[in-house]
């Protein structure tokens, strides 16, 4: 799957589902996610970062041209 974010599209791994609010994700576990960038660009790196959650968690993503 991927994603639009700022006008830059990125893969979401598989396992992650699209929820009802815009640019957050949840895994098979029930763990919520946001997208978030770090950086401007060109060099800006994008993940997905834990919400609500004890530990953060980051899923790195990649660009897709």
């Amino acid at each position: 799957m991927t994603a639009d974010f700022d006008g830059i599209k990125l893969r979401i791994p598989n396992g992650y589902v699209e929820t009802d609010v815009s640019g957050c994700y949840m895994n098979g576990h029930g763990v919520e996610y946001a997208l978030v960038k770090y950086g401007q660009e060109p060099d800006a790196a994008y993940c997905l970062e834990t919400i609500y959650s004890k530990h953060i968690r980051q899923v790195w993503l990649e660009k897709v041209n």
